[in-house]
């Protein structure tokens, strides 16, 4: 082979090298932009359509950029599709020739996923907007604000301020998770929400002398309220009927499933020190996995099937609603499908459902049995079949076993006691029947609301340090210290005033649980204390005796008169050397406390 022939085999594969390298690179770039969600997917615009993107391209731009880069786009899903509405609908206005709706409810996407709809409509997700008449939401109501606007007690400088909007905390707060009640402004001054119109099953309002209410601007358009809207809580109230949005989890305009399936897209709601699921995914060995091995999960794939697609960490979708290889790839939309224990109440509860997916709080066993549509147990199958995808069975009934321990706990020690407490304080008419009026009712509030979920919480999705330090230590501190000393001074406040019955109803009660084996420590320690003897622990006073009842090396003669150590027995060996573990535990305890470095403190 000649050397100019050789020369040219060099240089075609040398421009073949090039090429090769500038295809991989522009793939890179096409996974980065998918990644990212900044990809422009090949839009398809419908004809219904085009004037609505020819004329926000200019308006509002970052909408149609968004839905350019959607799956909607590629299959030609376009403005008029989902925001269609009939003529009858309450909030139904004309807009350049087409009949549209500003908000897009579950009833309108359920239009082209119908399954999905359904199992959302199902789901406690759904039904997030209770909260509207919830403890939480008098907090913000009332507490935090006013359910009717008040008079300014002072100037805002710069600014003209007529009269205060009380509600103004839960409808930036609460509502923009759980929901609001859509509403719309009417002529004479009220709200008109779905209360009012009263929607057939085809969300067509029934009450036409409301519709007839409803105020609109210049345009034409019905004028929504806007402590109401915008509002993308998943438990909203629509004015069609409907309950939720699917945009709380498929932000609009790309509705991108890769975003949906990060951890971060649920922290929008599940976070905070009441519900910090983000936080206490972040701490535990699947949250790590997750920030560590991110770019090589798959995000954007199809269908994104644990088992086939990615196996490197799961996130809040894996576990919760997204298909894996062991159900057929099948998803849910309803997350309870997967949790065996609802830790919102007080008191953790079994997940039984009913007919129609409500908790299950009947005691009698034959009758609870007949209510069951799905068991806490299947329930459970189904969580523990994404599990096993990683680990042993054996692993996952021991963790599991851990975490119904740790509740079963919770539940008897501190939260059936609490609640005995507290409701016998109200039966006995010793604190009032307005919440949050009294000391009491803010540190229950805080043992099984906040401290009480962190503790469940973290012990069912492995973070240690939520389930006990920012968990049950918090809540046997505020059992200890505040509860249990509040209720015993209302009592015996009482008592001084003439209500000794309903006193000492509330301190027996008190007694009674405090007498517990769980609470023993408590109650003897002082005692101990009261009686002048050192407040020790159950057994320890036992064990200082036995150690000072040793004699003294000098006490003890030999036969022949010397001063020798006595002999002792195996068993007071024993209890020497618990002593001594006993004071290197507290040697070391106290050096945690007052000599660790400051790094070591805040860990």
């Amino acid at each position: 082979m000649s050397v100019k022939t050789k020369q040219y085999i060099i240089g075609f594969l040398g421009l073949v090298f090039l090429a090769s390298l500038v295809f991989v690179q522009m793939m890179e770039v096409e996974r980065k932009k998918a990644e990212s969600g900044s990809r422009t997917a090949h839009a398809v615009v419908p004809a219904s359509s085009k004037a609505c993107v020819e004329c926000h391209q200019k308006s509002s731009p970052g909408i149609i950029d968004h839905w350019q880069g959607s799956t909607h786009a590629h299959k030609g899903v376009g403005c008029v599709e989902c925001h269609l509405a009939a003529k009858e609908d309450v909030d139904a206005f004309d807009h350049y020739g087409a009949t549209i709706a500003t908000i897009v409810t579950p009833k309108d996407c359920g239009r082209c996923h119908k399954t999905e709809t359904e199992e959302f409509l199902a789901s406690h997700h759904a039904k997030a907007g209770n909260i509207l008449a919830s403890l939480d939401n008098f907090l913000a109501e009332t507490v935090e604000g006013s359910r009717v606007p008040f008079n300014p007690h002072s100037p805002t400088p710069g600014m003209e301020v007529d009269m205060v909007n009380g509600m103004a905390s839960v409808n930036v707060g609460c509502k923009q998770c759980h929901g609001s009640k859509i509403a719309l402004e009417a002529t004479n001054g009220s709200l008109i929400t779905v209360d009012e119109l009263k929607p057939d099953t085809d969300g067509i309002p029934t009450d036409l002398a409301m519709v007839a209410l409803v105020k609109k601007d210049e345009n034409g358009r019905p004028v929504l309220h806007e402590g109401s809207w915008p509002n993308t809580g998943i438990g909203r109230l629509n004015l069609d009927g409907s309950r939720g949005s699917c945009s709380a989890c498929h932000s609009r305009h790309d509705f991108s499933p890769r975003r949906a399936r990060q951890p971060e897209n649920c922290g929008k709601c599940h976070l905070g020190p009441d519900h910090p699921q983000k936080e206490i995914y972040e701490e535990s060995k699947h949250g790590v996995a997750y920030r560590d091995l991110k770019d090589h999960m798959n995000l954007d794939a199809k269908h994104w099937v644990l088992g086939e697609d990615y196996t490197q960490a799961p996130t809040c979708a894996t576990c919760h609603m997204s298909g894996h290889s062991r159900n057929g790839g099948k998803v849910t939309h309803d997350p309870g499908e997967r949790i065996s224990w609802t830790n919102r109440p007080p008191v953790s509860m079994v997940m039984d459902t009913d007919i129609n997916g409500a908790v299950i709080k009947e005691t009698d066993p034959e009758e609870r049995q007949k209510l069951i549509v799905s068991s806490w147990q299947d329930k459970r199958q189904e969580m523990k079949n994404v599990c096993l995808h990683c680990h042993t069975q054996n692993y996952v009934n021991a963790f599991y076993q851990q975490y119904d321990d740790f509740v079963v706990n919770y539940n008897e020690k501190f939260a059936k006691p609490g609640t005995a407490i507290m409701g016998e304080l109200r039966k006995q008419e010793l604190i009032t029947k307005q919440d949050f009026d009294e000391e009491i009712e803010w540190t229950w509030f805080y043992l099984w609301h906040h401290e009480g979920r962190r503790a469940r919480h973290g012990a069912s999705m492995m973070a240690p340090d939520y389930a006990h330090w920012h968990g049950m230590y918090e809540v046997a501190e505020r059992f200890y210290q505040e509860l249990i000393p509040q209720a015993r001074e209302i009592a015996e406040h009482a008592a001084e005033h003439g209500h000794a019955d309903q006193a000492q109803a509330v301190l027996a009660l008190i007694d009674d649980i405090l007498d517990r084996p769980e609470h023993q420590w408590f109650e003897q320690a002082k005692k101990l204390a009261e009686e002048g003897k050192a407040s020790v622990l159950p057994g320890a006073e036992q064990t200082a005796n036995s150690n000072n009842a040793q004699p003294a090396e000098s006490d003890t003669p030999s036969a022949n008169g010397d001063s020798t150590p006595a002999a002792t027995s195996a068993d007071d060996d024993n209890k020497t050397s618990d002593s001594d573990s006993k004071e290197s535990e507290k040697d070391a305890s106290e050096t945690d406390g007052n000599d660790a470095s400051p790094s070591d403190q805040n860990n």
